[in-house]
């Protein structure tokens, strides 16, 4: 990912000498009224600058310096007819984003996000002829009413920017995209009805003009992983309730590729679910010293990313204050806490803290801590070949001599026997047990479409870790698995267990699946602090995508096919060092022999030696 050639220093960009407020008082003329075949015009308020008609030449600065010399003149501080004022951690997102490639915006709610983002994208048009913007907006895929909500901000938030930019002598239009018309047949300007039409079918799009024919753009699309296709500047509004939100950048980075000067820049305030993808993508680092700020305080995450935080202490230091819900008289932000119920949710829209919880099933902090304790014990292979299979099992012959007498080792292969690059992969857990902790020594990840390479592999990874038992998930694969128990059953015992199946268990009123049992089995360790895990990321994202719904473990698949695999082989190996199935639990019925007490039992024969004739 990059970033700015000095991305270890300390991120303050310099304030321009001599800059000042933005959307301040236009000069007094009447809008020009023209329309072309582009679309129709969206005119600045009365009292604005003349907007010149498309019919003529509109000469537009390829460079622009501060926001005085963008925008037009103006007095600082000051809100202009647009009722605007350019707030100081918005001015330090502007400068930011100059710096860096992909940079984020981590603001309280209402804070201006859109506003600013919209800004952003209006200078990206007006210094490059010709250039794309995409703007995705998570708001589409959520419902009807949310997007017409929406659209009136977006909507409000283009009335300002059309305004600047007629202040700096440039023609900006909202168009059907599809149609190249105006919105609604015989007026000069989309209606409110208009606006949310074309937002929700992703047909709306800025255009701002350089001359008759070249123009600018900024297209609207709905923020999913279908929004690809383009080439240009990246805007990624409300990211943190993007649905599959991974998937979604893998898919819309490509746009920024092909040009060191676009950019791609994330919004958002923190998720309420910590398995989000953009909780890891954007939170801070542990121990990071923000302290209250006006302009807000830049980080780098873990992953990369110059993130901007702006929370509600520091928009109050910059005098944007909150507002009690009943009365509407403005509170600080210790006085708006104190009098919200939801103090999580409080801290998350306001706070802009990353708050740990959600539906995840394993939680952040306790798969850090056993992944930390893992660090040069454990270790997960991505096996993509047969050389790599080589070492990663020669590895664990060499870590299975080093096992003390009193631990034993018990192996889990969740199984999958297919290549495409969605479908889900095979993977084995060898754990060890000593004492009360539980050490995830390798798991080994493939595909493959061969079962016989697949049994192969198992048979040598049973070799050279020498278990007490196998265990195999037979839920969706029961005949290879009964093949596997054939093949390798001289051994090792072998069990196969299936999921779906319902066991009783002591304390519970109803019965529950095996898949429930087990998967309960592996979170209560690993929140006891007794699981050690391999450091690799690999496995920190696939155990955090199973989440716990109404008691019940569930698990989507994401973009690579991963399907919580590693989780399932690890809770298969945990069975395996704990299950007696096949073991006698009962003599009844089974004759011991030697009587009792030194007498014979009364349904034992008498012992006659046999008589030679």
């Amino acid at each position: 990912m990059a970033t700015n050639s000095k991305r270890n220093a300390p991120h303050r960009p310099a304030t321009p000498a001599g800059e000042a407020e933005v959307g301040q008082t236009a000069k007094a003329a009447s809008p020009d009224r023209g329309t072309t075949a582009a679309g129709n015009i969206v005119h600045a308020p009365k009292g604005a600058a003349a907007v010149p008609s498309a019919a003529a030449p509109v000469s537009s600065k390829s460079e622009i310096g501060d926001l005085k010399s963008e925008m037009g003149k103006g007095t600082q501080g000051t809100q202009g007819t647009q009722g605007f004022r350019v707030r100081a951690g918005q001015r330090e997102f502007e400068r930011g984003v100059e710096l860096h490639r992909v940079c984020g915006l981590l603001a309280r709610r209402q804070f201006g996000k859109t506003t600013i983002a919209s800004r952003i994208s209006l200078k990206k048009m007006m210094k490059r002829p010709g250039h794309t913007v995409v703007f995705g907006s998570v708001k589409l895929d959520l419902g009807r009413e949310i997007v017409r909500k929406e659209a009136e901000a977006m909507q409000k938030a283009f009335r300002m920017i059309a305004a600047q930019a007629a202040e700096a002598e440039t023609l900006l239009q909202a168009v059907d995209a599809e149609r190249g018309t105006k919105g609604t047949e015989g007026t000069q300007v989309f209606s409110a009805d208009d606006w949310a039409e074309l937002y929700e079918a992703c047909r709306l799009e800025f255009r701002l003009y350089h001359s008759r024919t070249v123009y600018s753009r900024t297209k609207v699309v709905a923020l999913n992983a279908s929004a690809v296709g383009e080439t240009g500047d990246l805007v990624l509004d409300e990211v943190g309730r993007v649905k599959q939100f991974r998937e979604v950048v893998e898919a819309v980075m490509p746009i920024i590729a092909s040009n060191p000067e676009f950019r791609c820049i994330y919004t958002t305030t923190p998720p309420p679910d910590d398995t989000h993808y953009s909780f890891e993508l954007l939170a801070p680092p542990i121990g990071a010293e923000l302290p209250v700020n006006p302009k807000g305080n830049w980080y780098r995450s873990e992953l990369g990313v110059w993130v901007l935080r702006i929370t509600a202490w520091d928009a109050f230091a910059d005098g944007v204050p909150l507002y009690d819900d009943d009365t509407g008289a403005p509170l600080s932000p210790e006085e708006s806490r104190g009098k919200a119920h939801d103090k999580d949710a409080w801290d998350r829209n306001y706070g802009c803290r990353f708050v740990l919880g959600g539906t995840a099933a394993c939680g952040l902090l306790q798969l850090d801590t056993a992944q930390r304790r893992g660090i040069g014990k454990c270790q997960l292979f991505q096996v993509n070949s047969d050389l790599e299979f080589d070492q990663a099992v020669k590895w664990v012959a060499e870590e299975s001599r080093k096992q003390k007498a009193e631990s034993k080792v018990g192996v889990g292969w969740d199984l999958a026997t297919t290549t495409s690059e969605t479908s889900n992969p095979s993977s084995v857990t060898v754990l060890e047990q000593i004492g009360n902790d539980l050490v995830a020594r390798a798991v080994l990840v493939w595909k493959v479409s061969d079962p016989d390479v697949a049994l192969e592999r198992c048979r040598l990874i049973v070799e050279a870790s020498k278990p007490r038992r196998l265990c195999v998930d037979a839920t969706n694969e029961r005949y290879f698995a009964q093949t596997v128990r054939k093949e390798l059953g001289g051994k090792v015992p072998v069990e196969l267990v299936i999921g779906s199946e319902t066991i009783e268990v002591p304390g519970q009123d109803e019965p529950i699946t095996m898949k429930q049992f087990l998967g309960g089995e592996l979170v209560a360790e690993l929140d006891d602090n007794h699981l050690t895990l391999p450091p690799e990321r690999y496995l920190r994202e696939d155990w955090r995508l199973v989440r716990k719904e109404k008691g019940q473990f569930v698990c989507e698949p994401d973009s690579s096919g991963r399907h919580g695999d590693s989780f399932d082989s690890t809770k298969l190996a945990l069975r395996a060092l704990r299950s007696t199935a096949g073991a006698l639990t009962s003599t009844t019925g089974i004759y011991m022999g030697g009587g009792v007490g030194g007498r014979r039992t009364a349904h034992l024969p008498k012992f006659q030696p046999r008589r030679l004739a």
